[in-house]
């Protein structure tokens, strides 16, 4: 893919949305005919292809050294939303205008596979639980989709929309990590809601 184009494309994208994203508004942002982005494939789609590809990639790379690294659940659960953070920064453009990007469609790396963005926090509230640095729950992956929720979509929206405002990656992070890492543990198991059994809970 032309990386210029692309970078074009995806400044299109994050000032005006997906509508943007058409041969004509590409070529005439970056001064080359419409059959030359036609050409070169930049498309809606495989700039969302791309940018989806991008996010699976850094995810992996932001994740696996919480991962491999030692250090109880809850310390490495609240850098994992710190990493989180940080990959919602990188992809602002993607984000902002694809807010259900977990619902819609699946996050696949460059082979196709499916990156399971949950996984890992299943990792760390299971392990802060055995470890007694975080409460007992016993049944970690509605905390863990709760979570990853509660930290993406409300930092993508004070980063992108309030940002005039002084929500700058620092301050919306540590708000962000404050609130869910600290305040929105899971509870002790005599305190814990009733989940309706789900795919998800199975």
């Amino acid at each position: 893919m032309n990386r210029q184009l692309f970078d074009v494309a995806v400044a299109l994208l994050a000032e005006e949305g997906w509508e943007a994203l058409n041969l004509d508004r590409i070529a005439a942002r970056a001064g080359v005919s419409r059959a030359t982005v036609w050409r070169h494939g930049i498309t809606r789609a495989s700039v969302e292809r791309e940018l989806r590809q991008q996010l699976a990639a850094d995810y992996r790379s932001l994740m696996w050294p919480v991962l491999a690294q030692s250090g109880s659940g809850a310390e490495r659960l609240e850098l994992a939303i710190g990493a989180l953070c940080e990959l919602a920064d990188r992809h602002l453009a993607l984000l902002a205008h694809s807010e259900m990007y977990l619902h819609d469609a699946v996050v696949v790396d460059e082979s196709e596979d499916e990156v399971n963005l949950l996984a890992p926090f299943v990792r760390f509230l299971t392990d802060g639980s055995a470890d007694g640095s975080l409460a007992p729950i016993e049944e970690p992956w509605p905390y863990a989709a709760l979570l990853f929720n509660a930290v993406t979509l409300p930092y993508v929206h004070l980063r992108v929309h309030h940002a005039e405002w002084g929500w700058t990656p620092e301050r919306t992070r540590s708000y962000v990590l404050d609130l869910v890492g600290r305040g929105f543990l899971p509870r002790p198991l005599s305190q814990q809601p009733h989940m309706p059994e789900t795919e998800m809970t199975r």
